[in-house]
């Protein structure tokens, strides 16, 4: 009988002793740690976008696991102080059509963000754009007169429809000048006087002091006052130069 017992003990422990080292294994799963790759193609910075207008917000998103309707888009009108939603949980089309506000503003931003199924999300933020106006179109018949050998008379055709052909009647002209023959570079035409009334003027005496002059006429709006501050400081301190481009980029609200 002693035996007995001791032997069902020891088949007790046995069991007991398999019990513990049996194990089970899980279904193979993936881990992804991994932010989707995105980028934001349009707007990127710098663009001038006009109200009315609709304009396609532009980026690229890849992930192995991204989410159907996961990408959210705001914008911002002050640079980025405040957001608001543009569109939520559409789909990876890499487009959207925006309709401009109705509000302008020279530090416009647009975020957009995606995520993929393990919670990565992944941000992109434009540099600023404006949303502003519809400009004047740009001056016709523009023509210098130099008969007298000394004065430049520059002259013009007025301006009465905007860029998409609606009426307009520009608040003045710009008239530029440029030393050198790269017609097209912003940053060598430089302010030299606006006209507010009429289509022509005077560039005193440079024909006795210029082998060379090339001119340009801008057509402006006016709508916030801006640019009666940039032309007036620079009427206010003649002898320092700016340039179209630096006008652009303060009106777009760039820095000086």
């Amino acid at each position: 009988m002693k035996q007995t017992l001791v032997a069902l003990a020891l088949l007790t422990l046995s069991v007991a002793a398999l019990a513990l080292s049996s194990n089970t294994n899980s279904a193979v799963f993936t881990l992804d740690t991994v932010a989707p790759a995105l980028e934001l193609n349009s707007p990127t910075g710098g663009e001038e976008w006009y109200l009315g207008d609709t304009n396609n917000v532009l980026w690229t998103a890849t992930d192995s696991n991204l989410l159907d309707d996961s990408v959210y888009l705001w914008y911002s009108l002050n640079g980025g102080s405040d957001y608001s939603a543009l569109a939520e949980n559409i789909a990876n089309s890499g487009s959207y059509a925006w309709l401009m506000p109705d509000n302008t503003s020279n530090n416009a931003k647009v975020k957009i963000q995606v995520g993929d199924s393990f919670g990565n999300l992944s941000e992109k933020v434009s540099s600023a754009f404006a949303i502003t106006y519809v400009p004047p179109e740009a001056p016709e018949g523009v023509n210098v007169d130099i008969t007298n050998a000394v004065d430049a008379v520059i002259t013009w055709q007025p301006v009465t429809q905007t860029i998409y052909g609606s009426p307009i009647t520009p608040d003045g002209y710009l008239v530029l000048y440029n030393e050198t023959p790269y017609e097209n570079q912003d940053n060598l035409y430089y302010y030299l006087w606006d006209v507010t009334d009429g289509c022509a003027f005077t560039h005193s005496r440079v024909a006795l002091h210029r082998a060379q002059m090339y001119y340009r006429v801008v057509a402006y709006k006016d709508h916030d006052g801006r640019m009666a501050n940039i032309l007036a400081e620079a009427k206010g301190n003649p002898d320092k130069k700016i340039s179209f481009q630096e006008i652009k980029s303060r009106m777009n609200g760039g820095t000086k």
